[in-house]
């Protein structure tokens, strides 16, 4: 290299050896902060008066509420733990070992928190029945029947 070169290459490097840095650390101060366990679901539903029946896990509760009536049913979703299936739905099926596609779909559960469902009334005397299924992996976690 000539001098002249030598001495523009020594000029870019340090103008760059000062912005690099300034440069990484404002794209840092710029990014805004990611929110954990906030779910994506607005939550408007109220829980219904009457606990009706209870399952218990390691990493959730459930809770099969309903009106004083039993005309109105709702299943009350409370997870302790963050899910490891971040793909996580809830079905309602009629019979033992039934397809999720003939299952009817109750809805998504993310992070901690609780969580509330509306369902049908399935008019019978059978019992409810829930799967937990993760449909990006297309299987079961859990299945609940109360």
């Amino acid at each position: 290299m000539i001098k002249p070169l030598r001495k523009r290459h020594l000029q870019v490097w340090t103008v760059l050896a000062f912005l690099l840095p300034v440069g990484i650390i404002a794209a840092a101060v710029v990014v805004p902060k990611q929110q954990y366990n906030k779910p994506l679901q607005v939550q408007s539903v109220q829980a219904l008066p009457v606990v009706v029946k209870t399952s218990e896990n390691d990493n959730y509760t459930v809770h099969l509420r309903s009106d004083r009536n039993s005309t109105t049913w709702q299943l009350e979703w409370i997870n302790k733990e963050e899910l490891t299936a971040p793909t996580a739905l809830i079905y309602q099926v009629m019979m033992p070992n039934e397809n999720i596609n003939n299952a009817l779909l109750i809805g998504r559960i993310e992070g901690r928190g609780a969580y509330y469902f509306n369902l049908k009334n399935n008019g019978t005397n059978q019992p409810f029945r829930f799967v937990l299924y993760d449909i990006i992996h297309h299987r079961q976690i859990d299945s609940i029947t109360f």
